[in-house]
């Protein structure tokens, strides 16, 4: 480890990740520099954290605090700045930084910054005579005559095991019961006098539990803010999915046993093409989700919502302001260009990693980077986590789904430490949830937007490959979903997480279960560059799925394959040329049915059950004869899916089914 100043921070596992307890550590000579006049700030810091699976290692924190010494930093900034980096590197259950800055001007500073898992809630106050572990940093002889507190105890009696990959079920808050002792009223703060109980000094921790995640506002000694009211039920709720694709968003409303209520879409301008790069301005979402959900709400009661979960692509990345304004445009899930970060990260992560590839959104995010484009950016964000904040009016949160491909570990739950290597912010990385986990409440502004209650809440989404899986309805391992839209996806249910780099295969976590696939640039978009829509419906009856054609092609609509080989430099194989457009119409439609075959052989290959049974879903599905071509040579029946739009997985996911399938 360095003996320097330095932005790394190191972790080790949490000894005791069975029961809540809390870890105190002072710093009582933290620096850094005015931005206005470059004269030294001294503050006393004091951390307070709840460890899940990681705490922070003490030593690699000193030279992490020493590293602002010569930096120029607001108070306000400095402070959220260290608490987000903490929260990266450990997701803690709860953390809260006090940073009180010393006289200047005769003025004196306290900023206060919180972070609270969504689905952690508080245990009761804890009996006195338990230990509690408080760490000063850095030890210092000249301390040892200072007044020390009181070691009172506090630490938070061991809870039942949690299950942190747990989809969950939207929060819906009973009302409060009767106490037999109510709590009594909140004193004022008197954390920094000496002989103050510890139990005062973490009030925050008892605060009546809220709807979703506290927020991470800066607070400066004021009366604690009144508590919210718990969201009323309704039995005759109805929960919305948003899906948003390459070309169009679709929403979806359904009540609590995924009956559909209604159903609306809305066009989104294909993204432009510069050779490798494809992008998209991200206001082109928004203002299909607006049309959506203002259709949407004209055919169901807009006061009957009670949640709402998005999904998007998969890869496609933005940058933005701490109040979500776009710093660059959303590069696209197929954009190529990053192929020389994608070989950087390549050396650094390991096999198993989601971040492999060009088309990561980690190899986006260190192009950006590279370019200096992320300087005046907050949050480094996906399609549907920018939707879900543009929803609730806070940034900076994402699922364990999208951020797969950003190199979050699913499998460990945590950012893994080989990320601090490649030289961005790391604060850009958002706070991962999981899906289905209340990200908050929709903001005052879009629920008068849209004629929403003001409780309605905004869950964590999900991809759109995901999503699709969720709405076709397969609940056990060995049941896969093929998508047959722009490309080829599949997806098998699988009882462990299935990996491999040479051959592009992934897994995405779903509750107690994986997602094991992988996605081939064969599909509609291939198909589309020789027929057009009527034309491919007028050839259908002339098709004959019972004698194959023989043509052993591998339709690509560009050079570059991602799965079920990875080769980047892969030309489309689309001859020889037969005499007529019906033959080379199947021959097509029997190249990508084998790709679909080879793909699902060889995820079992690797460890993910066998096959026996496919849902099918996108545009491709809607043709019988491929159907049948796709039955005969994968040799399995194909079941039809409850629904063929992902906005239906979103919608099951705001309504809680998924949590009692999967958890």
């Amino acid at each position: 480890m360095p003996t320097q100043p330095s932005k790394s921070l190191d972790t080790f596992p949490n000894p005791h990740p069975d029961r809540d307890y809390i870890i105190e550590i002072e710093c009582p000579e933290f620096t850094c520099l005015c931005p206005k006049t470059g004269q030294p700030d001294f503050a006393s810091l004091t951390l307070e954290y709840v460890p899940d699976r990681l705490c922070v290692e003490l030593k690699s924190l000193k030279l992490y605090i020493w590293s602002y010494r010569d930096e120029g930093h607001f108070h306000e900034d400095v402070t959220n700045r260290i608490l987000n980096d903490l929260v990266a590197v450990m997701r803690p259950r709860y953390l809260r930084l006090r940073a009180k800055f010393h006289v200047r001007g005769g003025l004196y500073t306290t900023v206060e910054v919180v972070h609270r898992q969504g689905d952690w809630e508080a245990p009761p106050p804890p009996p006195a005579d338990l230990p509690r572990e408080v760490q000063e940093l850095p030890a210092k002889e000249s301390m040892a005559t200072a007044p020390t507190r009181t070691p009172v105890a506090k630490a938070i009696p061991a809870s039942k095991a949690r299950n942190p990959v747990r989809l969950t079920e939207p929060v819906r808050s009973p009302a409060p019961a009767p106490t037999r002792n109510p709590a009594p009223a909140p004193q004022p703060d008197t954390s920094d006098e000496p002989g103050t109980p510890a139990s005062d000094r973490f009030r925050m921790l008892r605060r009546s539990r809220r709807q979703g995640p506290v927020p991470t506002n800066i607070v400066e000694e004021e009366d604690e803010p009144e508590e919210e009211q718990p969201v009323p039920v309704r039995k005759d709720g109805l929960f919305i999915g948003i899906d948003l694709g390459t070309t169009g968003c679709r929403a979806i409303a359904v009540d609590a046993s995924g009956k559909l209520h209604g159903e609306m879409s809305a066009p989104i301008p294909t993204p432009p093409r510069n050779e490798d790069e494809v992008t998209q301005d991200p206001t082109v979402w928004w203002k299909a989700v607006t049309g959506c959900l203002q259709n949407l709400l004209k055919e169901i009661d807009p006061q009957r919502v009670q949640a709402i979960a998005v999904d998007g692509t998969s890869g496609t990345l933005l940058l933005c302001d701490a109040k979500g304004n776009p710093v660059t445009p959303a590069i696209m899930y197929n954009d190529r260009r990053a192929i020389e970060q994608a070989n950087r990260i390549a050396t650094l992560a390991s096999k198993d990693s989601g971040a492999q590839g060009a088309s990561s959104s980690l190899a986006k995010l260190l192009w950006l980077h590279e370019r200096k484009l992320d300087k005046r950016a907050q949050f480094a964000l996906h399609q549907a986590d920018w939707i879900s904040g543009k929803l609730t009016g806070k940034f900076g949160h994402s699922d364990y789904n999208n951020c797969l491909k950003l190199g979050f570990d699913a499998e460990k739950m945590a950012w893994p430490k080989w990320i601090n290597k490649l030289g961005f912010n790391i604060a850009l990385l958002p706070e991962v949830h999981t899906p289905g986990e209340t990200l908050g409440i929709i903001s005052a502004e879009t629920a008068n937007t849209f004629g929403l209650d003001t409780d309605v809440q905004v869950l964590a989404g999900t991809t759109d490959g995901v999503a699709a899986f969720l709405a076709a309805g397969p609940s056990e391992p060995g049941h896969a979903v093929t998508a047959l839209g722009t490309t080829l996806v599949l997806k098998l249910l699988s009882e462990k997480p299935v990996f491999s780099l040479e051959h592009g295969v992934y897994s995405h976590r779903l509750g107690k279960y994986w997602l094991a696939g992988g996605a081939s640039n064969s599909g509609g978009a291939v198909l589309l560059q020789y027929f057009k829509v009527e034309q491919m419906r007028e050839m259908t009856p002339l098709l004959d799925p019972e004698n194959f054609t023989g043509l052993d092609y591998y339709p690509l609509p560009d050079i570059g394959e991602r799965f079920p080989i990875n080769n980047p430099e892969m030309a489309p194989r689309l001859e020889p040329l037969p005499g007529n457009s019906v033959t080379f119409f199947q021959g097509m439609l029997e190249g990508i049915a084998r790709i679909e075959a080879q793909g699902y052989e060889l995820l079992e290959k690797h460890g993910a059950p066998a096959l026996n049974k496919i849902y099918t879903t996108g545009g491709g599905s809607q043709n019988p004869a491929w159907g049948r071509i796709r039955e005969k040579i994968l040799r399995v029946k194909l079941d039809k899916p409850r629904s063929g739009h992902a906005a239906y997985g979103s919608a099951l996911l705001a309504a809680g089914i998924v949590a009692k399938t999967f958890q």
